[in-house]
């Protein structure tokens, strides 16, 4: 983060609108208030929030030209949220993440996102990436709600009948029945964090013997298989102490129902 004086702002280029609508979500308060402090130096309409909870207490409200979240928040995963946003929502999506988490790169742009930014961030760079994301997705309103016309982003899918997951470009693997069991789990919620318990108890195992190395190690399979198959990385997503998340877009396609006599 940057000493407490402030860095000039930059220059507005011509026909750029200067008064943009930002939310900053950071679960370390010092980070929110430093970042909200320079973007409204510079222009910029700022409001703020700690957690999840409050972000949606301010969507609820009006939504944003761009929203510059924090991948460490304290109650929900953030590429979930990233995944929720944009499957309803056009405004941008700047990711802050440690700079040696390539994975939570991956997954934040997967999930949706428009940019990462490696912390500790630098406020002119924060600022210029801001302002080029905006002008690249021409954002024409702030109202969160999709837009006819918008390309829509490619989802997974997940077929039942088959037991095959397949990654927006076309690559298809098929399922071990704990590989199809497990990740059924996941996406019966997607983006929302499913606790460890949960998935061992629908493995058929008893909750509290089932050594959390071996859901790790069954994941680990199944994203070198995918990447094997697709090139590209499965969108699981641990939580450190909660359990684990689909933070993609997902299709579900399930058997046919019987005909009933």
């Amino acid at each position: 983060m940057e000493a407490a004086s402030q860095p000039a702002p930059l220059e507005l280029t011509e026909g750029e609108i200067p008064m943009v609508q930002v939310i900053v979500v950071a679960g370390d308060s010092g980070q929110q208030s430093a970042m909200a402090h320079y973007l409204s130096l510079v222009g910029m309409r700022v409001r703020r929030a700690g957690s999840n909870r409050e972000l949606d207490a301010l969507l609820a409200i009006s939504g944003p030209d761009l929203l510059v979240l924090d991948a460490d928040l304290p109650d929900e995963d953030a590429f979930a949220i990233v995944a929720r946003l944009r499957s309803s929502s056009r405004m941008g999506i700047l990711i802050l993440t440690e700079r040696d988490r390539l994975d939570d790169k991956v997954l934040a742009l997967t999930a949706g996102a428009d940019a990462c930014l490696d912390k500790p961030i630098q406020f002119r760079e924060l600022e210029a990436i801001i302002r080029s994301l905006l002008r690249r997705l021409k954002t024409p309103s702030r109202h969160d709600r999709p837009d006819r016309g918008v390309a829509v982003q490619k989802a997974w899918s997940f077929d039942a009948t088959d037991w095959a997951l397949t990654s927006p470009n076309g690559g298809t693997v098929l399922l071990t029945n704990a590989e199809y069991v497990a990740l059924q789990a996941l996406i019966a919620r997607p983006g929302a964090s499913v606790k460890r318990e949960e998935i061992a108890r629908s493995l058929g195992k008893v909750v509290g013997g089932y050594d959390d190395r071996s859901i790790n190690a069954l994941f680990s399979r199944l994203r070198r298989k995918v990447q094997t198959a697709s090139g590209e990385l499965l969108p699981i997503r641990s939580a450190r102490g909660v359990g684990y998340a689909f933070t993609a877009p997902i299709e579900r396609r399930h058997p046919p129902m019987a005909a009933i006599a």
